[in-house]
């Protein structure tokens, strides 16, 4: 028996709102949102149990000054962003001649050209995203019964981030809370300082970028008041 969802407190329903939402959360940091008016909203979207009052009291407490603040630093710590399709990931079984299959394959990847290779060995398994040009390179190269499992049609939304980004906490974090609210699945993530690339499939790939961009913007939008 399948059962109801649990029902959000009044300060469960403001936060999700706010933090989903850019505009909510810029517009209220500049006192240019009624809170009311905001509560009345909420009250008839979210269809949730609660009360208007409830709402517009959970809306006041919230640190909305703080938090975009806290959010604006972080988008700040961004320098660049771009954007690479046509990526795979492959699963290996994890065997004594993979890892110097792999080196070979390594070899013949043109980094100067911008190809994309990230190799991470666990104790059972290794991943390999790679660009798909060179998939049938590499599936050629591997034991047929070695490959586990074959993932396309993937994107790499790539940052460049300040170096001050290596001793702020909760940077990484921010990211990816980004990504998340946007319902967007991450299939890997790469990190080769100062850059990150996140790994997710190709028909999210515009929205993360876009997400990613506008904490970037706010970032600025700070740093130029």
């Amino acid at each position: 028996m399948k059962m109801p969802p649990l029902a959000r407190s009044a300060s469960e329903v403001v936060r999700d709102t706010i933090e989903k939402d850019p505009v909510i959360r810029i517009g209220l940091a500049r006192g240019l949102i009624n809170v009311r008016a905001l509560a009345r909203r909420m009250q008839v979207e979210t269809h949730e149990e609660t009360t208007f009052e409830a709402l517009v009291a959970a809306i006041r407490r919230y640190p909305i000054k703080e938090t975009a603040a806290k959010r604006r630093s972080m988008g700040g710590l961004l320098t660049k962003l771009g954007m690479k399709n046509r990526i795979a990931d492959v699963t290996i079984r994890n065997a004594p001649e993979i890892p110097v299959l792999l080196g070979r394959f390594s070899e013949e990847v043109d980094y100067a050209r911008g190809e994309t290779l990230s190799i991470v060995s666990g104790s059972k398994n290794v991943r390999v995203v790679l660009d798909e040009k060179n998939l049938d390179k590499l599936i050629k190269m591997v034991p047929k019964n070695s490959v586990l499992g074959v993932l396309r049609n993937l994107a790499a939304v790539i940052i460049t981030y300040d170096e001050r980004a290596y001793t702020t906490p909760g940077f990484s974090a921010a990211m990816f809370n980004e990504l998340a609210m946007e319902g967007i699945n991450l299939d890997d993530f790469i990190q080769s300082p100062p850059d990150g690339f996140y790994i997710v499939a190709e028909k999210d790939a515009l929205r993360a970028y876009q997400a990613l961009e506008r904490l970037s913007n706010e970032g600025l939008e700070g740093i130029n008041r």
